[in-house]
């Protein structure tokens, strides 16, 4: 792939965004976000760290993304305070550096124990007592790497070189499988990042590191072409695969291909939603099941997966690649940044009724806040690529790209507002060039004849008729209209989409919290009752005949009345213009028969956790003792279990001061044993599990005594309060959801 540049054109939809995410980014301190790494290595920091995930054992993945975010600010746009904030923080590290090479926002200690101790501890995000430090760590280098490449700056490739000579000699001596049992924690893209640093360096060591770096338990089974994905912790694999393609391009070994062509084929068709994200409480679910819900689709998720299918569409050219792009950024990504004040999303909520909650400026700081400071800067990215001769229009963004031997072309157009595209030549190159243009899987094919675009190739392309000439335009048409793509498990449920745009119902502000932008996404977006939203009798096969366009220039659709079963109208509009109200993405055509669990014990549940699931247990509190976590497939749950003597769980949850409330635990139906189950070390319920439920989620329900309740709430209207799951030794016990009630179920 030959070198290019895109630059956005003023005014528009996408550099609207950007120039939002870039005053977003240039608002924060580096100070601030280099304290916990001069706290780690034992200096003062210059200014008190930020909140949220800045205060936790994470400490430290902010600043890294932060470097991606300015060095791709200064490629992309060539702001000037990006780079003095970029150098700036780049001599900060370099200043606090360790004089062996280790940085990070975390003391070494978790992988000195590793190298130490070969009966270290460790789980899916924990190793040796702390929380995921290769994932922390991984961002650094991957910004400082980011620094050299696109931001210019060489002593941020000194830096990193010493970092990764650290590593390399920290794990010198640790064998095989010590080194795969480290990789059982989430340790991000680190395969990645020893891989990018061999291709800048061509020091074999590097690729050696970076093969060290395959977690063998997940990419095997891919090179098999075996799924293996449900119940995975998603934003764990997807780095680790995005390692493999670029390990692959380096290579040439053909096993790496296979593996992440099968992953993100898979990914696509059994776990995507409609706008492109995957994931429930941040794991995969069984194949094709797509349930709706509050925590569905991390954005973090979908930055990988973006950033993965660059990878894989330079290998096979084809434009449903560029198709799966086009939806994500359009639907996700974009829709992830508040226009207002450039906060982030963590999960885009699926459940009919709810909204966005976006991230506080000083107290969250998640990981997808982090992903979120980079995503305005990869706007430029996909648009047009360069590949052996030829130019690949992927994308109709407004933008002018310039080619390394000095090609420029102007992309003109006000898509998606309009469907008419003009690629100008403003200035012909050294070399030879080719254009094609990828023909969208949504085009209007009734249309289509009128639309200046010819005959296209098996892989989705119309070929210009000519070589690129200066002065010449291609001009062309993208006929859409309005269609519907029903989800995977329930043909019930369905979304309504206007060329790649997904159509939302704009729900308005009534029935939303005072504010949507928080320290904590899960606790307002899981116990926040969901605006009511009807069923549907219109077709969803013909969508015209209920859905009518009311404004071409906003591209606003409205609903006939006698369309829904509660014989209302809606708006509705591109989900990236729905900010700061309520929505919903999926409409349902089922009977009230076909309502799910979930849709009756929501509007009871005042508090839920899932076990065995990370940020879920982070935000209640979790503490365990002897306990391990896993996966039941045939109940598509996470699950924390019990493990020998002294087992406990104990999460702080939510009860309500003003109604009785219950405790809705749901354990395997082949559980046996029994346990008692406190409140504030109270007692509620003992339970005895004789296992011959048999291979379902089990529902059991303990009414919590208003007298148990009545000295702490002390008249509040809610508390939060300890609850315990405590296991007779020998009992089998399988958590697998808790909810706080109240009401009838």
């Amino acid at each position: 792939m030959s070198a290019q540049r895109t630059t956005l054109t003023a005014k528009t939809l996408f550099a609207d965004s950007q120039e939002t995410g870039l005053e977003y980014v240039l608002r924060l301190n580096p100070d601030r976000l280099l304290a916990p790494c001069d706290r780690a290595l034992g200096r003062t920091p210059k200014a008190p760290n930020y909140g949220g995930w800045e205060s936790q054992q994470i400490a430290g993945h902010s600043l890294g993304h932060y470097l991606s975010a300015l060095s791709g600010f200064v490629y992309q746009t060539g702001d000037a305070e990006a780079k003095d904030k970029l150098d700036y923080t780049v001599s900060r590290i370099k200043e606090i550096q360790r004089g062996d090479g280790y940085f990070g926002g975390v003391p070494s200690t978790p992988f000195d124990t590793v190298v130490s101790n070969p009966d270290f501890a460790v789980g899916s995000f924990s190793l040796a007592g702390y929380w995921v430090p290769w994932y922390s760590v991984h961002k650094i280098y991957a910004g400082l790497i980011d620094a050299y490449q696109y931001g210019g700056n060489r002593d941020a490739l000194v830096i990193v070189e010493k970092m990764a000579d650290w590593a390399v000699d920290e794990f010198k001596n640790t064998d095989d499988a010590t080194f795969q049992k480290m990789l059982t924690c989430e340790h991000g893209g680190m395969c990645k990042v020893f891989a990018d640093l061999y291709g800048v360096t061509n020091d074999k060591k590097y690729l050696t590191m970076a093969e060290r770096f395959i977690h063998r338990e997940i990419i095997e089974p891919a090179e098999q072409q075996k799924d293996i994905l449900p119940g995975y912790h998603a934003n764990t694999q997807i780095p680790k695969f995005i390692g493999i393609a670029r390990l692959y391009e380096l290579t040439g070994k053909p096993e790496y291909r296979t593996a992440a062509e099968f992953f993100f084929k898979t990914v696509l068709e059994t776990q995507t939603y409609v706008i492109g994200g995957n994931s429930v409480g941040e794991h995969f679910q069984p194949q094709n099941k797509e349930a709706l819900g509050f925590n569905t689709d991390e954005t973090c998720n979908t930055y990988n997966m973006l950033e993965l299918a660059e990878h894989i569409f330079a290998w096979n050219k084809k434009a449903a690649t560029a198709d799966y792009y086009e939806r994500a950024l359009y639907n996700h990504i974009l829709s992830s940044q508040d226009p207002d004040s450039g906060a982030k999303t963590y999960y885009v909520s699926t459940k009919p009724g709810t909204f966005h909650v976006y991230c506080s400026a000083e107290n969250s700081f998640w990981c997808c806040t982090g992903t979120g400071f980079e995503n305005p800067e990869r706007y430029n990215r996909f648009i047009c690529r360069d590949y052996d001769g030829t130019l690949y229009l992927n994308l109709f963004i407004p933008s002018t790209v310039t080619t390394d031997d000095r090609w420029k072309l102007q992309i003109n157009t006000s898509f998606p507002y309009s469907d008419k595209v003009e690629v100008k030549v403003l200035a012909a190159g050294k070399n030879v060039r080719a254009l094609k243009i990828r023909i969208p899987e949504w085009i209007d094919a009734s249309r289509s004849g009128a639309s200046g675009i010819g005959q296209t190739d098996a892989d989705g392309w119309w070929t210009a008729s000519s070589a690129l000439a200066d002065g010449q335009s291609v001009k062309f048409s993208l006929p859409m209209n309005l269609h519907t793509r029903r989800t995977r498990n329930r043909s019930g449920n369905f979304s309504v989409l206007y060329g790649p745009l997904v159509l939302a119902a704009d729900l308005g502000k009534k029935g939303m919290p005072q504010s949507d932008i928080l320290d904590n996404d899960q606790s307002a977006l899981g116990n926040w009752p969901a605006v009511p939203f009807s069923d549907f009798t219109g077709d969803p096969n013909v969508p015209a005949s209920w859905i009518t366009l009311t404004d071409s220039a906003a591209l606003t659709f409205s609903t006939k009345a006698e369309a829904a079963v509660k014989g209302v109208s809606y708006t509705l509009k591109p989900f990236y213009t729905i900010n700061h109200s309520c929505y919903a993405l999926y409409f349902n055509a089922d009977s009230e028969a076909e309502k799910t669990r979930e849709s009756r014990l929501d509007p009871v549940t005042t508090d839920m956790i899932e076990p065995g699931r990370q940020q879920s247990e982070i935000d209640h509190r979790i503490k365990e003792n002897n306990t391990n976590t896993g996966y039941i497939q045939s109940v598509d749950r996470n699950f924390r279990s019990t493990s020998g003597s002294g087992s406990y769980m104990t999460y702080k949850m939510k009860f309500s001061g003003t109604e009785q409330n219950r405790i809705l635990v749901s354990v395997y139906g082949k559980d046996t044993g029994s346990f008692s189950i406190t409140v504030d070390d109270k007692p509620v319920a003992a339970v005895t599990l004789d296992g011959t439920k048999g291979d379902t989620l089990l529902d059991l329900d303990y009414a919590v005594p208003a007298s148990l309740l009545k000295d702490v709430m002390k008249g509040k209207k809610s508390a939060k309060l300890y609850v315990s799951f405590i296991p007779e030794d020998g009992t089998v016990l399988h958590l697998l959801e808790t909810r706080v009630i109240t009401g009838q179920k």
